[in-house]
Parts: structure tokens; sequence; C-alpha cells
């Protein structure tokens, strides 16, 4: 191992006593004077040393293309074609070559091993109940009701989406579930943790083979999973591809003047001026933009679960009950997304009490009720302020 000079490259930004973006970037220097004011921060999340990046994070996005090929795999059913237990089980775990990429196929991650571990046996589960009824679904072309699996048509034209019995929809169960399990757990209760960025972790020497410090490499990974690009919020279209890049697709959306105006600036910042104080060794400032990024990646599931809820309030006012469940589907997994947060505000008393009584008794969609889903609205609500007053227009 050796030591080696960094530096930081781009068109650079000076962060002092001054708020940025939503007024949650906290400044670079502290009232005794132990960190640097004028700390050098980069506009765009690029870092090199002796002329060559220091940032790694492929394995990350491996991962979310991972999901994005499994969500493809999964919307055939939708259409009503069989999908396979153990092609799904197999991309989960990356095992006997079920991607189309073969780079996928030949790389050395996976998704299940990076998976909150309590809640690994519930995909493949799920999982093995899609296989099933969408063999079944395939020859019989059932229609949902309560209590049978089947197809909802959500526009009067075909566009069909399967859900299990109790009216989840399994394309939105995985995709958005993977996206707290995987990458939300990762970011919070691996990445972002005293046991790979706390100030105990190695940053004096790069890694063998590496171009990186253990403690610069960890906050890479966390960003990783953000799945933005080096230059967030620039760029347009934001993303290389038509693809929903999961979490950056719905920061995206609430940076609205009416809604979270800068949130898309505030964490990038946030991950920006973090790996800039390890570089510097400013360990009060990483740790400040480490709970901005607890904060607002938390703040985003909590919008994005109540912007569903509303979507199915209206859906249920309009006796609307296919769109009223692909809708629920993705409240219940973005307020699931928020227990994975140890810094999470809201208790987990009441997320499940969300999740198994207000979205319907013990999860079954077919007995929500608007009065049970503004409930469940009003309690998230309460719990994340900066969320009070825009509650009705997300």
């Amino acid at each position: 191992m050796k030591m080696q000079s960094l530096q930081l490259v781009k068109k650079s930004v000076y962060i002092g006593l001054t708020a940025v973006s939503l007024g949650f970037l906290t400044s670079c220097g502290d009232d005794d004077g132990d960190t640097d004011p004028l700390m050098e921060v980069p506009s765009t999340y690029e870092f090199e040393r002796d002329g060559e990046s220091s940032v790694s994070f492929s394995g990350q996005t491996t991962r979310l293309d991972m999901l994005a090929e499994m969500k493809a795999l999964v919307l055939n059913a939708d259409g009503g074609a069989s999908v396979s237990e153990s092609t799904l089980l197999n991309m989960f775990a990356n095992e006997n070559n079920p991607f189309e990429d073969s780079e996928l196929n030949s790389a050395t991650k996976d998704l299940e091993s990076k998976t909150f571990i309590s809640d690994v046996d519930f995909y493949k589960d799920l999982f093995a109940e899609l296989g099933t009824v969408s063999s079944r679904i395939e020859s019989e072309g059932t229609t949902a009701s309560q209590g049978v699996a089947g197809l909802l048509d959500r526009d009067g034209n075909g566009k069909t989406i399967l859900v299990n019995e109790k009216g989840w929809e399994y394309t939105q169960f995985i995709e958005k579930g993977l996206m707290g399990a995987v990458f939300y757990n990762q970011i919070y209760n691996v990445y972002m943790t005293d046991d790979r960025v706390g100030d105990a972790v190695s940053n004096d020497v790069v890694e063998e083979g590496t171009n990186y410090t253990s403690m610069e490499h960890h906050w890479d990974e966390a960003f990783g999973y953000f799945g933005v690009p080096i230059d967030f919020p620039a760029g347009d279209p934001v993303l290389e591809s038509d693809e929903d890049r999961f979490w950056a697709k719905y920061t995206i959306d609430l940076d609205d003047e009416a809604l979270l105006p800068g949130i898309n600036s505030t964490l990038m910042n946030a991950y920006i001026t973090g790996r800039t104080a390890i570089v510097n060794k400013q360990y009060d400032i990483k740790d400040q933009q480490r709970e901005l990024i607890y904060k607002w990646h938390e703040i985003v599931a909590a919008a994005t679960a109540i912007h569903y809820l509303n979507s199915t309030i209206d859906d249920f006012n309009n006796n609307d009950i296919p769109n009223a469940f692909h809708h629920l589907s993705e409240a219940y997994m973005f307020t699931k997304a928020l227990q994975y947060s140890p810094n999470k505000v809201i208790t987990q008393s009441e997320i499940n009490t969300i999740l198994n009584t207000n979205m319907g008794t013990d999860a079954d969609f077919w007995t929500a009720t608007i009065e049970g889903l503004t409930t469940a609205k009003n309690t998230i609500a309460s719990k994340y302020t900066e969320l009070e007053a825009i509650k009705d227009i997300l």
C-alpha cells in the first residue's frame, strides 16, 4: 500500500457559511475553527489521485442494471405471459446466466446478498408465487377478484397488471420493494455506517490494486446506489437511457417549486461535500453530510408514499380498482422503504399499522378504504413535518 496525493477535479465552489439549495447544506467550518471554512468542493462527483479517478461504484451500477432487467421480465406477466420462478431466483442470486446482458452474467455481483436479511425469503416467496400465478394466467386469463389472483385492466384497452389475491401488483412489489430492501438498505445500513465511513476507517493508505482509500470507496458505493450521473442534476436527459433509475427518478419528480424545490442539489451536494471532506480529513463535515443523506433520502420515500396514497384515494373516489391497486402497491413499498433507515423519524409500529391496517386488513387491498388511506397519509405527513404543508398536492 502507498500514500498518494489526491486532487479535486472539475469546476469548484467554496462552501462557507451560506445555505445551499433547500438550506440544509451546512457550513464547512465550525464555531471552534477546527475545520477550513473555505474547503474547496467540486461541482461534480469527480475526484482524482495522481491524475487518475479515485472514484469507483461499478458494482452498484451493476445491481441497478440487474433490477432493471428483472423488472423488464416481470412486466411480461402484466401482459398475461408466464414468468419463470427459477429465472427470477437466478437473477436474484446471479446464477446460471439469467440476464440478457452478458456482462451482468459475468459480474461477481448479485441482489440477494445485498437485500435486507429478513426480507430475502419474502422476495423468494413472491417469485415463487408469481411463477405459479403467471403460468395459470397464461393458460386461463383469469380476471382478478377479491381473494383471486389475476389480471386487472387499467385503461379499458387491454393495459393489464397482474395482482395476487390481495391485489398486490407483482411488478411494483418487486421493483419498488427491492429499491428499498437493496438500494436504501445498503446506503443506510452498510455504506453510511461507522463501520464503513466512521472516523476510524482507513483513510491514509490506498487499497492495494486500487486508487482509493477504504473510506473514500465506501462513500462512493453509497453514492452509486443513488443512481444519478456524476454531474447530477445537470444534463437533459439526466440518465443515459430511458430506463428509470429508481431513486433518482423519484427525487427528480419531487424537485418542483411547489413541492421540495432544490432537493436534487441538496442530496447531490451532500454526497459531493462529504466525499470532499473525506479527502481533506474534515470528518465533522463528513458526518454533517451523512446526516443530510439519511434525512433527505428518507423524506423522498415518505413524500413518494404520500403521492401514491393521494393517487389511490382519487382512484377509489372514481371506483377505479385497477389503478387504485397499481398505485397502492407503490405506496405500500415506498412506505415499507422507510423502515430501512436506522435514523427514521417514524416508528416501526406506525409503519406496521399503515401497511397492515390502513392499507387494508393484513394488507389486503380489497379491504382498503379511503378513510384508512387518509389516515396513513396524515400519519406520514405528521412525522415528516417538511411534508405537512404539501401533503395534499404531492
